[in-house]
């Protein structure tokens, strides 16, 4: 069947009940769609939390900004940011900052029947700022300062001026006060509101969540018409399905309708099918090799470099992902306004790696094959979770860094306590494959500033003052032809640093079910318009345009 790069497809489903004349949006061409039925859509891991102020998974992100919640604005497909929960905004000078000032919709109430109001957002605010709370992407509201209700449906943000501060608005959902208002910051995190019986106010409500197996959500009636109205899907069951054989089989047989993140090796057998077809688009995420710099063999910058160029990437993405990427050269993806167009990734030459080997003293004198310096010898464990792919990654760079007498020892962790393991404060290992997904609005400080090397996902340990001084500076100036240079110098220094070694852009490959229209992905999600995705009518003998 087809693939297309980025682009409409159809899934499956299991039955309608009844119809209705609401057209989907964005899709003037689809026949009128008929309302009722379950699309299964099943990936890998489990989404954690339903909880915005704890989770930090792409799931659990992308289920509540699209599924469960409704987020202030959200993306249009050129990436510009739209109206949604707030119908509008305008922003004023205040001194050498900005007044923002959101005007939500009036019609929007909790699944509960509590109306969403502008003490929902500023509530939402001031548990992101609280230190106690830890939300794990502070830095997006880093340069803002406070909030103000004016009434129930307009709330007031003072912030520093700063690149892309809507953004911050666009992935996080405002949290229910009236549930969540009189638990201490620091309780949040095992609230049972977010894996128990979350409450939210986005097109489907929760109904029920399995640890480890599913999520379930019901389309929310009362959805308001202004924000496209009830879902035409009933249900929406989000399963965990580890192992990629049994994916593949679910959806060849009808099990589940969208399998998201399909296995290279997988793809022929979703095109050939004829009750399936196959989507790929480029992401935004990256794979890559993290290496603790706390380690003595990572500590030098030479080190890292010469291991990045003992690396054959371009075999590994050929061989675990069937070409499905480019090669990375850095932290900012190319869809980035900033990316750096003439900058080419390091080359494979495990030539010019040994000689920086040797030339940083480390040097194989007992004839082991191994280098050693000062007693230390050249091996460490490298460790990702669960997941072919990485797996497979594994074993292609232990027997490239074999050959320039380096020693790697593969080591497979689950996934919770490879995690606990490397936010740890300790830093308890040596070094890790394993993927980021970066944001809209790029900030790199919680990666790679020196005054984040304590926190959790400064897992290199890295610290270069002069990137601390650029990532200060684009994330605080909006004029792009003033950090358009700072952007390249930071993306050069990084090449030429190596806290990681960048892999490669991923382009996703998801597999789907031919019976259900309108769904549409790209990089923005794989459920990025859920609430208008629908039942194909011959398949629910439903008429388009029917009546119930």
């Amino acid at each position: 069947m087809r693939r297309a790069l980025i682009g409409t497809l159809s899934l499956a489903l299991l039955t309608a009940t009844c119809t209705g004349d609401r057209q989907p949006e964005g899709d003037s061409t689809a026949v009128t769609p008929g309302y009722g039925g379950t699309v299964v859509v099943a990936y890998l891991a489990e989404a954690s939390s339903m909880n915005t102020f704890v989770s930090i998974d792409e799931f659990s992100q992308e289920l509540q900004s699209y599924a469960l919640f409704t987020t202030l604005l959200k993306y249009d497909e050129e990436l510009n940011p739209i109206p949604y929960l707030a119908q509008r905004w305008d922003t004023a000078a205040a001194g050498d900052g900005l007044v923002l000032t959101f005007y939500l919709q009036d019609d929007v109430t909790w699944h509960d029947g509590t109306p969403t109001t502008a003490y929902d957002v500023k509530f939402t605010f001031d548990r992101i700022k609280d230190p106690g709370t830890a939300y794990p992407r502070a830095a997006r509201f880093a340069a803002y300062d406070s909030a103000v209700v004016r009434d129930s449906f307009t709330v007031a943000l003072f912030l520093k001026r700063h690149s892309g501060f809507l953004e911050s608005w666009i992935s996080v959902p405002p949290m229910p006060a009236h549930i969540l208002g009189n638990v201490p910051a620091a309780d949040l995190r095992l609230h049972p509101f977010g894996t128990a019986n979350p409450v939210g106010n986005g097109p489907f409500r929760f109904v029920e969540h399995r640890p480890g197996e599913h999520w379930v959500f019901e389309a929310n009636p009362g959805f308001p018409e202004s924000l496209g109205g009830r879902p035409f899907l009933d249900r929406l069951v989000y399963r965990v399905i580890t192992e990629p054989t049994t994916s593949l089989a679910s959806l060849l047989n009808g099990e589940i309708d969208v399998y998201i993140s399909v296995e290279p090796s997988q793809v022929t057998q979703i095109e050939e099918s004829s009750d399936t077809r196959l989507i790929t688009y480029p992401t935004r995420s990256y794979t890559f090799i993290n290496w603790n710099s706390r380690r003595p063999l990572f500590r030098d910058a030479v080190v890292r470099r010469a291991l990045t160029l003992a690396i054959d990437r371009q075999r590994i993405l050929e061989s675990v992902k069937n070409g499905l990427g480019t090669l990375a050269l850095g932290s900012v993806p190319p869809f980035h306004w900033a990316f750096h167009q003439t900058l080419q990734p390091l080359p494979y030459d495990p030539d010019s790696a040994q000689a920086l080997l040797a030339a940083a003293g480390w040097i194989d004198s007992d004839g082991d094959g191994i280098r050693e310096r000062e007693g230390v010898r050249a091996s460490f464990e490298l460790r990702t979770n669960p997941n072919t792919t990485r797996e497979d990654i594994l074993t292609l760079v232990q027997g490239d860094l074999a050959e320039v007498g380096v020693e790697v020892r593969p080591r497979v962790q689950e996934a919770q306590s490879l995690a606990m393991d490397i936010t740890s404060a300790e830093r308890r290992f040596d070094a890790f494959v394993l993927g980021w997904v970066t944001e809209f609005r790029l900030d790199d400080r919680s990666l790679f500033a020196c005054s984040q090397i304590d926190g959790p996902y400064q897992w290199a340990s890295y610290c270069n003052p002069r990137v601390d001084e650029i990532l200060a500076q684009v994330t605080s100036l909006d004029d792009r032809s003033v950090t358009l240079p700072l952007w390249r110098e930071y993306q050069e220094i990084i090449q030429q640093d190596q806290p990681y070694t960048f892999l490669y852009y991923d382009v996703r490959a998801n597999g789907t079910r031919e019976r259900v229209l309108n769904v549409r992905m790209d990089m923005r999600g794989s459920l990025t318009n859920v609430k208008d995705w629908y039942i194909e009518s011959n398949e629910t003998g439903i008429a388009p345009g029917g009546k119930e």
